[in-house]
C-alpha cells in the first residue's frame, strides 16, 4: 500500500469530503445520467408492466402488493443492467466499488440499523404521525405476502439497485465533475426527488397532508444524504449495499410493529 493510499484510509470524513474522487470513473455524465433514467423507467413503467402480467390483474388495478411487485421486478431489472454494463471492462467493473472497504461490514451493518432507527425517531417526532416508510405503506393489507415482498423489496433488492445507481455510478461521477461537495449534494437531491415521485406519491393520497414534508422529502433526503457519506467515507459500494441492508431491515420491523400495535 502506498503513502497516498494510506494516508486517504486514515482520514476522517470530513477531510475525504474535502478532497476530489481520485480518478475520473470510466463512463461519461450521459451514462451515469441514463443510469438513473433507466431506474426511473423501470419503477414506473417496466416493473408494474411486469407485476401486471405475472398477476394476471388489469393495469389499472392498484393495491400495495402489486406497487411493491413491480417495483421489485423493476429494480432487478435495474440492478441486471449496471452489473452487464460494467462488465463491459475491467476498469469499468474495478471503478463501481464492489469491494468491503474500509469498514468491517458487520459495523456498517450496525451504522445501518442505527441510521434507520434514528431517521425513524426524528420523522416521526417531527412530523407527530407514526407511520411506514412509503415504499412499503400499505403492505399489511396483503396478508403474509405483503410482508414477505416488503423484506424482499426493502431489504434486498432496493438495497443492491439503488445503491448500485446512486452511489456507484453516479456520486462518483459526479465529485469528480461538480467537486467533492457538489457531487454528494446534486446525487442527494436526485436521491429525494426519484423517491418522492416514486414511492411517495404513489401512496400520497393515504397520508396525511402534514407529512408531505417529512416522509416525501426529509426522509428521502436525510436517508440519501447518509449513503452517500457512506460511500465518501468507506470508498466502498458493498458498504452502502450492506448498510442499506441493516437500514432496510429496521424499516420493516418498525412497519410491522407500526400496523400490529
Amino acid at each position: 500500500m502506498s503513502d497516498t493510499q494510506l494516508d486517504r484510509r486514515e482520514m476522517t470524513l470530513m477531510q475525504k469530503l474535502s478532497i476530489a474522487e481520485e480518478a475520473d470513473p470510466p463512463w461519461s455524465a450521459l451514462t451515469a445520467t441514463l443510469t438513473v433514467l433507466v431506474l426511473l423507467i423501470t419503477l414506473i413503467l417496466v416493473g408494474p408492466a411486469l407485476s401486471s402480467i405475472v398477476l394476471g390483474i388489469d393495469e389499472n388495478t392498484v393495491t400495495p402488493f402489486v406497487l411493491m411487485l413491480g417495483w421489485t421486478l423493476g429494480q432487478a431489472i435495474t440492478i441486471a443492467f449496471v452489473l452487464i454494463n460494467r462488465r463491459s471492462s475491467q476498469d469499468s467493473w474495478v471503478a463501481l466499488k464492489l469491494e468491503k472497504g474500509n469498514l468491517p461490514l458487520p459495523l456498517v451493518l450496525m451504522i445501518g440499523v442505527a441510521t434507520a432507527l434514528g431517521v425513524d425517531l426524528v420523522i416521526s417526532l417531527a412530523s407527530g404521525q407514526f407511520l411506514p416508510i412509503p415504499e412499503i405503506f400499505g403492505f399489511q393489507t396483503e396478508g403474509t405476502a405483503g410482508i414477505l415482498i416488503a423484506v424482499l423489496f426493502v431489504v434486498l433488492i432496493q438495497p443492491i439497485a439503488e445503491s448500485l445507481v446512486f452511489q456507484g455510478v453516479l456520486l462518483p461521477k459526479l465529485r469528480f465533475i461538480m467537486g467533492p461537495w457538489g457531487g454528494v449534494v446534486v446525487t442527494t437531491v436526485v436521491f429525494t426527488l426519484l423517491h418522492y415521485a416514486v414511492f411517495y406519491a404513489s401512496y400520497q393520497p393515504n397520508y396525511p397532508e402534514s407529512t408531505l414534508l417529512w416522509y416525501g422529502v426529509a426522509y428521502p433526503l436525510l436517508t440519501g444524504l447518509i449513503f452517500s457519506l457512506m460511500k465518501v467515507y468507506t470508498d466502498s459500494t458493498r458498504a452502502v449495499i450492506i448498510m442499506r441492508i441493516g437500514a432496510g431491515l429496521i424499516f420493516v420491523l418498525t412497519a410491522l410493529a407500526l400496523v400490529s400495535g
